[in-house]
């Protein structure tokens, strides 16, 4: 059966962007789930639950509202 779930969010990810989490996958993962953390800002980040921290993974899209130079 299929359920019509409420999307509540979404994470983009650009292919370096996959590759580093495939990269950094073992260092990152507690009993073999990554869990990634989004930014309000639109950012995505690896929490390192080991060691405390987290390493920036990227962010797929510039905000509307920044010009770029």
């Amino acid at each position: 059966m299929i359920r019509n779930t409420k999307v509540v969010g979404v994470a983009e990810f650009t292919r370096d962007m996959a590759q580093t989490l495939t990269d950094y996958f073992d260092t990152y993962a507690v009993e073999g789930i990554v869990s990634i953390e989004l930014g309000d800002d639109g950012t995505l980040w690896l929490p390192n639950k080991r060691r405390g921290g987290r390493q920036f993974l990227g962010m797929a899209k510039l905000p509307a509202e920044t010009k770029i130079f």
